[in-house]
Protein backbone atom coordinates (compact mmCIF):
# COMPACT_ATOMS: atom_id res chain seq x y z
CA UNK A 1 0.00 0.00 0.00
CA UNK A 2 1.52 3.37 -0.97
CA UNK A 3 2.49 5.73 1.84
CA UNK A 4 1.21 9.27 2.02
CA UNK A 5 2.99 12.29 3.54
CA UNK A 6 1.33 14.24 6.33
CA UNK A 7 -0.17 17.11 4.40
CA UNK A 8 -2.59 19.78 5.59
CA UNK A 9 -5.18 18.11 7.78
CA UNK A 10 -7.37 21.20 7.77
CA UNK A 11 -7.84 20.98 4.01
CA UNK A 12 -8.52 17.24 3.93
CA UNK A 13 -10.72 16.99 7.00
CA UNK A 14 -11.89 20.50 7.88
CA UNK A 15 -13.44 21.34 11.22
CA UNK A 16 -16.39 23.52 10.24
CA UNK A 17 -15.92 27.11 11.29
CA UNK A 18 -12.82 26.42 13.39
CA UNK A 19 -10.74 29.18 11.83
CA UNK A 20 -13.59 31.68 12.00
CA UNK A 21 -13.94 31.02 15.72
CA UNK A 22 -10.33 31.79 16.55
CA UNK A 23 -9.72 35.51 16.48
CA UNK A 24 -9.67 38.46 14.10
CA UNK A 25 -5.92 37.86 13.71
CA UNK A 26 -4.99 35.83 10.63
CA UNK A 27 -1.82 34.95 8.77
CA UNK A 28 -2.26 38.22 6.89
CA UNK A 29 -1.53 40.07 10.15
CA UNK A 30 1.96 38.52 10.38
CA UNK A 31 4.30 40.87 8.45
CA UNK A 32 6.87 38.25 7.40
CA UNK A 33 4.76 35.10 7.36
CA UNK A 34 6.46 33.80 4.20
CA UNK A 35 9.88 34.11 5.82
CA UNK A 36 8.67 32.52 9.04
CA UNK A 37 7.07 29.62 7.16
CA UNK A 38 10.19 29.00 5.06
CA UNK A 39 12.35 28.99 8.19
CA UNK A 40 9.97 26.56 9.89
CA UNK A 41 10.17 24.17 6.95
CA UNK A 42 13.96 23.95 7.41
CA UNK A 43 13.64 22.46 10.90
CA UNK A 44 10.30 20.67 10.54
CA UNK A 45 10.69 16.85 10.64
CA UNK A 46 9.01 14.50 8.18
CA UNK A 47 7.11 11.22 8.51
CA UNK A 48 5.98 8.84 9.67
CA UNK A 49 5.17 6.90 6.51
CA UNK A 50 1.53 5.93 6.71
CA UNK A 51 -1.19 4.83 4.33
CA UNK A 52 -4.07 7.15 3.54
CA UNK A 53 -6.51 4.78 5.24
CA UNK A 54 -4.43 4.71 8.41
CA UNK A 55 -4.15 8.49 8.40
CA UNK A 56 -7.90 8.91 8.02
CA UNK A 57 -8.53 6.45 10.85
CA UNK A 58 -6.11 8.34 13.10
CA UNK A 59 -8.03 11.55 12.48
CA UNK A 60 -11.39 9.91 13.15
CA UNK A 61 -10.06 8.33 16.33
CA UNK A 62 -8.61 11.56 17.68
CA UNK A 63 -11.81 13.50 17.05
CA UNK A 64 -13.87 10.82 18.78
CA UNK A 65 -11.51 10.35 21.72
CA UNK A 66 -11.25 14.11 22.28
CA UNK A 67 -15.02 14.34 22.68
CA UNK A 68 -15.01 11.35 25.03
CA UNK A 69 -12.13 12.84 27.03
CA UNK A 70 -14.15 16.01 27.66
CA UNK A 71 -16.79 14.00 29.49
CA UNK A 72 -14.26 12.03 31.54
CA UNK A 73 -12.06 15.01 32.44
CA UNK A 74 -15.06 16.89 33.78
CA UNK A 75 -15.80 13.97 36.10
CA UNK A 76 -12.17 13.42 37.11
CA UNK A 77 -11.30 17.06 37.81
CA UNK A 78 -14.69 18.07 39.25
CA UNK A 79 -14.36 21.23 37.13
CA UNK A 80 -16.88 22.41 34.55
CA UNK A 81 -15.56 24.27 31.51
CA UNK A 82 -18.76 24.00 29.50
CA UNK A 83 -19.19 22.14 26.24
CA UNK A 84 -16.04 21.47 24.24
CA UNK A 85 -15.64 22.50 20.63
CA UNK A 86 -14.57 19.68 18.31
CA UNK A 87 -10.81 19.12 18.39
CA UNK A 88 -8.90 20.38 15.37
CA UNK A 89 -6.56 17.76 13.94
CA UNK A 90 -3.48 19.27 12.30
CA UNK A 91 -0.23 18.29 10.69
CA UNK A 92 3.02 20.01 11.66
CA UNK A 93 2.59 22.82 9.13
CA UNK A 94 -0.90 23.48 10.48
CA UNK A 95 0.48 23.59 14.02
CA UNK A 96 3.10 26.15 13.00
CA UNK A 97 0.47 28.33 11.33
CA UNK A 98 -1.83 28.20 14.33
CA UNK A 99 0.98 29.03 16.74
CA UNK A 100 2.22 31.91 14.61
CA UNK A 101 -1.27 33.40 14.79
CA UNK A 102 -1.34 32.79 18.53
CA UNK A 103 2.03 34.49 18.93
CA UNK A 104 0.79 37.53 17.04
CA UNK A 105 -2.27 37.66 19.28
CA UNK A 106 -0.09 37.71 22.40
CA UNK A 107 2.34 40.22 20.88
CA UNK A 108 -0.48 42.66 20.12
CA UNK A 109 -1.73 42.33 23.69
CA UNK A 110 1.73 42.99 25.12
CA UNK A 111 2.19 45.99 22.82
CA UNK A 112 -0.86 47.57 24.44
CA UNK A 113 0.88 47.30 27.81
CA UNK A 114 4.45 48.09 26.77
CA UNK A 115 6.17 49.94 23.95
CA UNK A 116 8.36 47.74 21.75
CA UNK A 117 8.62 46.75 18.11
CA UNK A 118 6.74 43.77 16.70
CA UNK A 119 9.38 40.99 16.67
CA UNK A 120 7.67 39.21 13.79
CA UNK A 121 7.89 42.45 11.82
CA UNK A 122 11.66 42.05 11.86
CA UNK A 123 13.16 39.57 9.37
CA UNK A 124 15.61 38.24 11.95
CA UNK A 125 12.82 37.79 14.47
CA UNK A 126 10.62 36.01 11.92
CA UNK A 127 13.46 33.63 11.01
CA UNK A 128 14.21 32.93 14.65
CA UNK A 129 10.57 32.28 15.45
CA UNK A 130 10.15 30.10 12.36
CA UNK A 131 13.16 27.93 13.16
CA UNK A 132 11.92 27.45 16.73
CA UNK A 133 8.37 26.66 15.65
CA UNK A 134 9.50 24.22 12.96
CA UNK A 135 11.68 22.33 15.43
CA UNK A 136 8.97 22.27 18.09
CA UNK A 137 6.35 21.12 15.57
CA UNK A 138 7.90 17.67 15.68
CA UNK A 139 7.80 17.48 19.49
CA UNK A 140 4.26 18.56 20.37
CA UNK A 141 1.50 15.95 20.57
CA UNK A 142 -1.25 18.48 21.21
CA UNK A 143 -2.05 21.75 22.89
CA UNK A 144 -4.91 23.88 24.05
CA UNK A 145 -4.92 27.30 22.41
CA UNK A 146 -5.60 29.41 25.45
CA UNK A 147 -5.20 32.84 23.88
CA UNK A 148 -8.01 32.72 21.36
CA UNK A 149 -11.72 33.23 21.90
CA UNK A 150 -13.02 30.68 22.28
CA UNK A 151 -10.04 28.43 22.94
CA UNK A 152 -9.66 25.26 20.95
CA UNK A 153 -7.89 21.93 21.23
CA UNK A 154 -5.23 21.07 18.63
CA UNK A 155 -3.93 17.51 18.18
CA UNK A 156 -0.86 16.97 15.98
CA UNK A 157 -1.67 13.68 14.25
CA UNK A 158 1.73 12.74 12.76
CA UNK A 159 3.52 13.23 16.07
CA UNK A 160 0.96 11.14 17.94
CA UNK A 161 1.23 8.30 15.43
CA UNK A 162 5.03 8.50 15.37
CA UNK A 163 5.24 8.40 19.17
CA UNK A 164 2.83 5.51 19.63
CA UNK A 165 4.81 3.53 17.10
CA UNK A 166 8.11 4.35 18.81
CA UNK A 167 6.70 3.28 22.17
CA UNK A 168 5.07 0.19 20.63
CA UNK A 169 1.83 0.80 22.53
CA UNK A 170 -1.80 0.32 21.55
CA UNK A 171 -2.87 3.24 19.32
CA UNK A 172 -6.36 3.41 20.86
CA UNK A 173 -4.99 3.69 24.40
CA UNK A 174 -2.23 6.17 23.57
CA UNK A 175 -4.55 8.44 21.60
CA UNK A 176 -7.03 8.50 24.46
CA UNK A 177 -4.21 9.17 26.93
CA UNK A 178 -3.05 12.20 24.94
CA UNK A 179 -6.61 13.51 24.65
CA UNK A 180 -7.10 13.31 28.42
CA UNK A 181 -3.98 15.42 28.99
CA UNK A 182 -4.85 18.10 26.47
CA UNK A 183 -8.52 18.23 27.43
CA UNK A 184 -7.40 18.88 31.01
CA UNK A 185 -5.69 22.04 29.79
CA UNK A 186 -8.94 23.14 28.16
CA UNK A 187 -10.72 22.65 31.46
CA UNK A 188 -8.03 24.53 33.39
CA UNK A 189 -8.54 27.64 31.29
CA UNK A 190 -12.25 27.19 30.59
CA UNK A 191 -13.34 26.55 34.16
CA UNK A 192 -11.10 29.19 35.75
CA UNK A 193 -12.32 32.58 34.49
CA UNK A 194 -9.25 34.56 35.55
CA UNK A 195 -6.61 32.16 34.14
CA UNK A 196 -6.25 33.54 30.61
CA UNK A 197 -5.93 37.17 31.67
CA UNK A 198 -3.56 36.26 34.49
CA UNK A 199 -1.26 34.44 32.09
CA UNK A 200 -1.31 37.32 29.58
CA UNK A 201 -0.59 39.81 32.36
CA UNK A 202 2.42 37.76 33.48
CA UNK A 203 3.83 37.81 29.95
CA UNK A 204 3.35 41.57 29.69
CA UNK A 205 4.93 42.05 33.12
CA UNK A 206 7.91 39.92 32.09
CA UNK A 207 8.51 42.02 28.97
CA UNK A 208 8.09 45.30 30.86
CA UNK A 209 10.67 44.21 33.43
CA UNK A 210 13.30 43.63 30.75
CA UNK A 211 16.38 45.82 30.74
CA UNK A 212 17.15 45.07 27.11
CA UNK A 213 17.24 47.95 24.63
CA UNK A 214 14.01 48.24 22.70
CA UNK A 215 15.50 47.08 19.39
CA UNK A 216 17.17 44.02 20.92
CA UNK A 217 14.00 43.17 22.83
CA UNK A 218 12.02 43.35 19.59
CA UNK A 219 14.21 40.65 18.02
CA UNK A 220 14.21 38.37 21.07
CA UNK A 221 10.63 38.77 22.24
CA UNK A 222 9.52 36.20 19.66
CA UNK A 223 11.30 33.61 21.75
CA UNK A 224 9.90 35.03 24.98
CA UNK A 225 6.34 34.94 23.69
CA UNK A 226 6.66 31.47 22.21
CA UNK A 227 8.43 29.97 25.19
CA UNK A 228 6.00 31.43 27.71
CA UNK A 229 2.71 31.42 25.87
CA UNK A 230 2.98 28.21 23.87
CA UNK A 231 4.41 25.88 26.51
CA UNK A 232 7.59 25.27 24.58
CA UNK A 233 10.29 22.83 25.65
CA UNK A 234 12.88 25.58 25.30
CA UNK A 235 14.27 27.44 28.29
CA UNK A 236 13.86 31.14 28.99
CA UNK A 237 16.38 31.26 31.82
CA UNK A 238 19.00 32.92 29.61
CA UNK A 239 16.48 35.68 28.83
CA UNK A 240 16.02 36.66 32.47
CA UNK A 241 17.90 39.94 32.84
CA UNK A 242 16.82 41.53 36.11
CA UNK A 243 15.53 40.75 39.57
CA UNK A 244 12.10 41.93 38.48
CA UNK A 245 12.14 39.47 35.59
CA UNK A 246 13.30 36.65 37.84
CA UNK A 247 10.35 37.27 40.16
CA UNK A 248 7.87 37.11 37.28
CA UNK A 249 9.65 34.12 35.77
CA UNK A 250 9.26 32.20 39.03
CA UNK A 251 5.52 32.91 38.96
CA UNK A 252 5.26 31.69 35.38
CA UNK A 253 7.33 28.61 36.10
CA UNK A 254 5.18 27.75 39.12
CA UNK A 255 1.99 28.15 37.08
CA UNK A 256 3.28 25.99 34.23
CA UNK A 257 4.47 23.33 36.65
CA UNK A 258 1.02 23.21 38.22
CA UNK A 259 -0.84 23.09 34.88
CA UNK A 260 1.37 20.40 33.37
CA UNK A 261 1.48 18.35 36.56
CA UNK A 262 -2.30 18.52 36.95
CA UNK A 263 -2.79 17.34 33.36
CA UNK A 264 -0.30 14.50 33.85
CA UNK A 265 -2.06 13.44 37.04
CA UNK A 266 -5.50 13.43 35.41
CA UNK A 267 -4.33 11.46 32.36
CA UNK A 268 -3.06 8.71 34.67
CA UNK A 269 -6.07 8.93 36.97
CA UNK A 270 -8.26 8.09 34.00
CA UNK A 271 -6.66 4.64 33.66
CA UNK A 272 -6.78 1.71 33.85
CA UNK A 273 -10.57 1.92 33.53
CA UNK A 274 -10.39 4.15 30.46
CA UNK A 275 -6.92 3.12 29.30
CA UNK A 276 -6.11 -0.52 30.14
CA UNK A 277 -2.44 -0.18 29.17
CA UNK A 278 -1.86 3.13 30.97
CA UNK A 279 0.97 1.72 33.11
CA UNK A 280 2.83 0.50 30.03
CA UNK A 281 2.30 3.82 28.27
CA UNK A 282 3.54 5.80 31.26
CA UNK A 283 6.62 3.62 31.64
CA UNK A 284 7.50 3.97 27.97
CA UNK A 285 6.75 7.68 27.89
CA UNK A 286 8.92 8.40 30.94
CA UNK A 287 11.77 6.42 29.39
CA UNK A 288 11.42 8.47 26.21
CA UNK A 289 11.51 11.67 28.23
CA UNK A 290 14.71 10.55 29.93
CA UNK A 291 16.30 9.67 26.58
CA UNK A 292 15.73 13.29 25.55
CA UNK A 293 17.93 14.49 28.41
CA UNK A 294 20.99 14.73 26.20
CA UNK A 295 23.48 17.52 25.68
CA UNK A 296 21.31 19.41 23.19
CA UNK A 297 18.28 19.09 25.47
CA UNK A 298 20.34 20.50 28.33
CA UNK A 299 21.33 23.49 26.23
CA UNK A 300 17.72 24.12 25.27
CA UNK A 301 16.45 23.80 28.82
CA UNK A 302 14.28 20.74 28.10
CA UNK A 303 15.40 19.05 31.30
CA UNK A 304 13.73 21.83 33.23
CA UNK A 305 10.52 21.26 31.28
CA UNK A 306 10.58 17.53 31.98
CA UNK A 307 10.96 18.25 35.69
CA UNK A 308 7.88 20.47 35.50
CA UNK A 309 5.71 17.48 34.59
CA UNK A 310 7.10 15.31 37.36
CA UNK A 311 7.26 17.92 40.13
CA UNK A 312 3.82 19.24 39.28
CA UNK A 313 2.26 15.78 39.20
CA UNK A 314 3.84 14.94 42.57
CA UNK A 315 2.40 18.15 44.06
CA UNK A 316 -1.09 17.42 42.74
CA UNK A 317 -0.94 13.78 43.79
CA UNK A 318 0.01 14.57 47.38
CA UNK A 319 -2.45 17.47 47.63
CA UNK A 320 -5.36 15.34 46.39
CA UNK A 321 -4.33 12.53 48.73
CA UNK A 322 -4.62 14.84 51.75
CA UNK A 323 -7.45 17.15 50.68
CA UNK A 324 -9.46 15.18 48.12
CA UNK A 325 -10.14 16.59 44.67
CA UNK A 326 -12.58 19.25 45.87
CA UNK A 327 -10.06 20.41 48.48
CA UNK A 328 -7.25 20.54 45.95
CA UNK A 329 -9.47 22.58 43.61
CA UNK A 330 -9.07 25.51 45.99
CA UNK A 331 -5.90 26.10 43.96
CA UNK A 332 -8.12 27.59 41.22
CA UNK A 333 -9.94 30.08 43.50
CA UNK A 334 -7.70 33.05 42.68
CA UNK A 335 -4.13 33.87 41.62
CA UNK A 336 -3.28 34.16 45.31
CA UNK A 337 -4.26 30.50 45.76
CA UNK A 338 -1.65 29.26 43.29
CA UNK A 339 1.39 27.52 44.80
CA UNK A 340 4.84 29.02 44.59
CA UNK A 341 7.79 26.99 43.34
CA UNK A 342 8.81 26.45 46.96
CA UNK A 343 5.33 25.18 47.83
CA UNK A 344 5.28 22.85 44.84
CA UNK A 345 8.44 21.25 46.21
CA UNK A 346 6.85 21.19 49.68
CA UNK A 347 3.08 20.65 49.24
CA UNK A 348 2.42 20.73 53.00
CA UNK A 349 3.41 24.42 53.01
CA UNK A 350 0.74 25.19 50.42
CA UNK A 351 -1.88 23.19 52.35
CA UNK A 352 -1.02 25.07 55.52
CA UNK A 353 -1.29 28.44 53.82
CA UNK A 354 -4.59 27.56 52.14
CA UNK A 355 -6.10 26.27 55.38
CA UNK A 356 -5.17 29.50 57.16
CA UNK A 357 -6.76 31.52 54.37
CA UNK A 358 -10.04 29.64 54.81
CA UNK A 359 -10.20 29.97 58.61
Amino acid sequence: MPATPWISWQRRWPSAGARDLMTTITIANIPHWGILRSAAERTMPTGPNISLGEAQKAVRDLKRYALSAAYHVKALTELDAGDALPAVIVDRAGWVESNAIGMQHVIEFVQKESSFLDPLGDRAGAIQAGLALGWASGKVLGQYEAFTQPGRLLLVAPNIVKTERALKVKPRDFRMWVCLHEETHRVQFGAVPWMQQYFLDLIAEFVQASRLPTQELAVRVARIVYELARRSDASILELVQSNEQKEVYHKISALMTLLEGHADYIMDLGGPRLIPSVATIREGFEAKRDQNKGFVSHLLGMNEKLDQYRNGAAFVRESVQHLGMSGFNQVWDSPESLPTLTEIANPSEWRTRISKTLT
